[in-house]
């Protein structure tokens, strides 16, 4: 989760990140956001809008296990929703966030599929 956390701060100084829901959602809507991505602790309802937006502008859209502060300290910004705008910091957030094989062996819920 910290490689997470420091790509998205290396994004936010390349100037490759919109902070918060509107412009996460403009950035979506307008074609520009290739990631939509959320702190674990935003409410239900805006989950469900960043969801649609994501789901409507063809994109892919991660929850992270850290708190809405903990992501706007390793963005510099205060936010529990940004869009990252670029095609390859996108791709490298979501091969840190792709769980190892290892992870996969250990999942507890093989047995419940």
């Amino acid at each position: 989760m910290n490689k997470a956390l420091s790509l998205l701060g290396l994004c936010r100084r390349a100037g490759r990140l919109e902070p918060g829901f509107a412009l996460s959602a403009g950035a979506a809507r307008s074609g520009k956001a290739a990631l939509l991505v959320a702190a674990e602790d935003i409410s239900p309802k805006t989950w469900k809008n960043l969801c649609y937006e994501a789901s409507r502008a063809g994109i892919p859209f991660v929850r992270l296990e850290t708190s809405m502060e903990r992501l706007g300290q390793a963005c510099g910004i205060k936010a529990g929703v940004v869009a990252v705008t670029d095609k390859g910091f996108a791709h490298a957030l979501l091969k840190q966030l792709e769980p190892t094989e290892q992870e996969k062996e250990e999942s507890p819920y093989d047995d419940k599929i």
